[in-house]
């Protein structure tokens, strides 16, 4: 960092996790591969029970049916997703007069959606990865916290009104069942809470004692309550970031329906997005890297549900899963080491 302190004040606490959680990136910790492991172990169960759900030659009639003007468009998509993460930091810093070009802030957006792929932490990660980045920036810590604050905010918020609106299609589709329900009634208290305490401690109020006693509340607490109150409680720059999360969302969404179209299968886009939003929540619930094999598994449920045959809706969700989760994995780790550099 550029600018070094030695106690735990604001933004100390966020800036020291944020380079225990780079750890993971060193050689002496590659040993620890078992949530992979495992993720790549139920991957490889959902491939085979799904190939054993069809005819096994009708993935390579898939495959050879393949467009790709429609693979081309999905890797717009993406760039997409990458483009708006990058304009909400460069909003909430602009707001902070730190002017800096939209391109400047691609890399931190990829560097981000490692993090937050590699280590689950239901998007904690990525998040202490940019505060460290923002310092190599000579961003004040007083902005940065705001950043962090109006971020997650904006991330729940867009979450929870892209998973309601899910919700309300499957509802229309008459496939609501308790095991869709379930997770997500296990969510929505989380979603709504989280933006609400950050909002609550970013006006230096205190929560509950109970919950500043729990491990590394209390300092990351104290972190957020350093927040600039005028970035941080900027109501138009919180919907202005929470559209562009949402953004992001629809984007993705609209990546597995494009790659379903690559495949020959014409499908309403809404049932897409609603399977894309379920198996996203199974993912943020998981505890293995990515979600790997619950997203896979749910999302060829999910879009089963909706009429697309299981060999289809495995082809565009392991070609989905290609487009942005592996792909961007390299570049990621790249900006990822360099972003989190003292």
């Amino acid at each position: 960092m550029i600018r070094r302190r030695t106690s735990l004040g604001v933004g100390g606490f966020l800036g020291d996790r944020a380079a225990v959680a780079m750890t993971v990136l060193k050689p002496r910790a590659l040993t620890r591969w078992v949530p992979w492991f495992f993720g790549l172990a139920l991957m490889a169960a959902v491939v085979v029970f799904a190939t054993h759900q069809s005819d096994e030659t009708a993935f390579a009639e898939l495959l050879l049916r393949v467009q790709p003007a429609w693979l081309l468009a999905a890797v717009l998509l993406q760039m997409g997703t990458y483009a708006a993460e990058a304009r909400i930091w460069q909003r909430i810093l602009c707001r902070a007069n730190h002017s800096r070009p939209l391109r400047s802030y691609v890399s931190l957006a990829l560097a981000k959606l490692f993090m937050d792929q590699a280590i689950p932490s239901v998007g904690l990660s990525g998040t202490l990865l940019v505060v460290r980045a923002l310092d190599r920036r000579e961003v004040p810590r007083g902005t940065s916290m705001a950043a962090v604050v109006i971020d997650l905010v904006s991330y729940y918020a867009a979450y929870t009104m892209a998973l309601a609106i899910a919700l309300v299609i499957v509802w229309a589709l008459g496939d609501l069942t308790p095991l869709m329900v379930l997770p997500a009634c296990i969510f929505a208290p989380l979603a709504a809470a989280v933006p609400a305490a950050l909002l609550w401690v970013s006006r230096g109020r205190t929560l509950p004692g109970w919950l500043e006693r729990l491990p590394l509340i209390r300092p990351a607490l104290r972190a957020l309550a350093g927040a600039t109150p005028a970035i941080a409680h900027d109501a138009r720059l919180i919907m202005r970031c929470t559209g562009l999360q949402f953004a992001i969302l629809a984007l993705d969404a609209a990546t597995l329906w494009v790659l379903l179209w690559a495949l020959g299968l014409e499908v309403n886009p809404a049932p897409v997005f609603a399977s894309f939003m379920l198996s996203t929540l199974a993912r943020t619930l998981g505890v293995v890297p990515g979600g790997l094999g619950v997203f896979e598994a749910v999302s060829v449920g999910t879009l089963k549900l909706i009429g697309v045959p299981v060999a289809a809706g495995l082809s565009a969700t392991l070609l989905f899963r290609f487009f942005t989760f592996w792909l961007p994995m390299v570049p990621g780790l790249i900006f990822a080491r360099r972003e989190a550099k003292a």
